[in-house]
């Protein structure tokens, strides 16, 4: 006579510090899984991608399309793919002679980035930051998918105004390249410069000095600069150098280093 079989027995739930451990434990696990799900999908989705692309480039020669015709064709659907997916572009998702589309794609992609109001990029910095800390915050927002060489980043700034977006790259006579919003200029500088050094001459210093301030007012420097316009200080001390060059400023080089005071001798431009 077969014996029936037994019921498992009920699982019994920890309680206290071994009951917490254990739902930690599990908890882990279920992340795991998760993740490890997630990472196949976009594994799967990097290929779709890459096929996508290779499709476009395929259909186009198949065609009988010229290069350049090809070319726009092919960029353009790469374009329409990569938003659908929510992707950037990279070099490994193109052929080896499509470097003309990648660099100007990254164009696009970091004129998009640095415009977008709720990343507020470009409003954090006052409006202006260099080259290299877009570089650093770009890459540091790409996750991992594909950093960006400095060569390849210099080369698709290069671009902007090129391809007419709403940003542009400007270097400064020391050689230091920043990033500025395309209707920004060296004039509307001046002006911010020039207005912050008019309110000196109304709100007194914080300590005794041996000269009228409300007629000369005081002198800055780059760090009281910066942390005023929210710039790096290697921007800020650019900028003071371009307003002495306008005559808007001179200089004072003292023990205490760098300071600038504005040029009451000449009438600077409005």
């Amino acid at each position: 006579m077969l014996e029936s079989p037994q019921p498992a027995p009920p699982r019994v739930s920890a309680v206290g510090i071994a009951g917490l451990e254990q739902r930690g434990l599990e908890a882990r696990m279920n992340n795991q899984l998760v993740i490890g799900n997630a990472f196949e999908d976009l594994e799967a989705l990097m290929a779709s991608a890459k096929q996508i692309v290779a499709l476009a480039e395929t259909l186009a020669r198949e065609s009988g399309m010229s290069t350049n015709e090809g070319s726009a064709e092919t960029t353009a659907v790469l374009s329409e793919s990569a938003a659908a997916l929510g992707m950037v572009t990279t070099k490994d998702m193109l052929s080896s002679g499509s470097e003309n589309l990648y660099l100007s794609e990254l164009a696009r992609n970091l004129a998009e980035y640095l415009t977008d109001d709720r990343k507020g990029i470009l409003q954090r910095e006052g409006g202006i930051m260099s080259l290299i800390d877009l570089w650093s915050v770009f890459n540091r927002s790409r996750n991992g998918v594909e950093l960006i060489s400095p060569s390849d980043f210099q080369r698709a700034a290069e671009l902007w105004e090129k391809l007419r977006l709403p940003v542009r790259l400007r270097r400064f006579k020391s050689g230091l390249l920043v990033v500025q919003q395309y209707d920004w200029s060296d004039e509307k500088t001046l002006r911010q410069l020039q207005d912050w050094m008019e309110e000196l001459r109304r709100v007194p210093p914080e300590e005794s000095v041996p000269w009228d301030w409300t007629v000369f007012g005081r002198a800055v420097t780059a760090q009281e600069t910066a942390q005023r316009f929210k710039w790096s200080v290697g921007v800020a001390a650019e900028e003071l150098e371009m307003a002495e060059d306008r005559g808007a400023l001179c200089r004072e080089e003292g023990v205490e280093g760098l300071r600038f005071w504005i040029n009451g001798l000449i009438d600077t431009p409005s």
